[in-house]
């Protein structure tokens, strides 16, 4: 990380498995984030985004942070789809768009970092959100108000 911090986090591709769906699904159940990558001079990439957001919504949790992830601007004379467009359907869908050039390096270290960001809030909003329920599931038994409680020497 940019600060110098470690962080450890499992990327899963699923590009291309779509004839084992029933396999990858098992993938997103327990996602924090989902990296959505299309390459920028190839319109089907773009277009097939829409079977991901299908399969994410199907099989994440509700609240699933996404990136949208724009691939080889080092391509911009083939490029296909505009930032702009990657941009607003981001933005319309309440998603983060970035646009990098693997090739290149450009912009991939944002990318990861950006993910590893995501991954640590939700770890922590899902940590927290598992203390409060274990708390609020605790149950007084005793009907009775201990002045004088005693200590137990023992289990029983």
């Amino acid at each position: 990380m940019s600060d110098g911090s470690l962080a450890s986090i499992t990327i899963k591709d699923t590009a291309g498995q779509e004839r084992y769906s029933a396999i990858t699904s098992n993938y997103y159940k327990n996602a924090d984030c989902c990296l959505l990558v299309y390459d920028i001079s190839q319109r089907d990439s773009f277009d097939a985004l829409k079977i991901y957001f299908q399969t994410i919504k199907d099989y994440c949790k509700k609240n699933i942070q996404i990136i949208l992830l724009g691939n080889k601007t080092d391509l911009e004379d083939e490029r296909q789809i505009k930032s702009e467009e990657g941009a607003k359907l981001a933005k319309d869908n309440g998603y983060i768009f970035l646009e990098t050039s693997c090739l290149k390096n450009s912009n991939v270290a944002n990318a990861f970092e950006t993910l590893i960001e995501i991954t640590n809030i939700e770890t922590k909003k899902n940590k927290s959100q598992n203390q409060n329920s274990e708390k609020s599931n605790n149950v007084n038994l005793s009907s009775k108000k201990q002045t004088n409680p005693q200590k137990s020497s023992g289990c029983c």
